[in-house]
């Protein structure tokens, strides 16, 4: 699975995992110099808070085969196409109930692959350098400015 990019369920449900919190987040913290939510972000798991899940097709169906833990916060939000956290999302597909729900299996299989967790990993790297860019800049600000003087 690839991230920002739709893909499509056996059971046709449409969904992406939608990186777009923490693309902003980045931004926020060029533009403004700011480091301090990015130090927060350590592993891969840390990136999980950023992650979306939305769906764009078959939300009515999921719903039916997952009412039983799709609150109506959820529910709306996959019927209105809006994004739902990550780990929110994730809850809804339990291990021991994928005989009921092909989609379950299916998630925890795209989750768990190797291709995921290296879109991650290249995911945190960036986070990484900008990081590193952002102290760079906030350690050289100040001899600019004595420099100057």
């Amino acid at each position: 699975m690839y991230l920002d990019k739709i893909y499509t369920l056996q059971t046709g449900v449409s969904l992406k995992i939608s990186t777009a919190a923490l693309q902003k987040l980045i931004a926020n913290a060029i533009n403004q110099r700011l480091l301090s939510e990015l130090e927060n972000i350590r592993c891969i798991a840390d990136l999980y808070a950023y992650l979306s899940v939305v769906v764009y097709e078959g939300a009515e169906d999921l719903i039916k085969r997952r009412h039983r833990w799709i609150n109506h916060k959820i529910r709306k939000a996959l019927l209105t196409k809006q994004p739902v956290a990550f780990n929110t999302f994730c809850k809804l597909f339990w291990r021991n109930l994928d005989e009921e729900d092909p989609d379950g299996d299916e998630w925890q299989q795209l989750i768990a692959s190797d291709q995921f967790y290296s879109q991650l990993t290249t995911l945190l790297n960036k986070l990484r350098i900008t990081e590193r860019n952002l102290q760079q800049y906030k350690t050289t600000l100040p001899d600019l400015n004595l420099e100057s003087a």
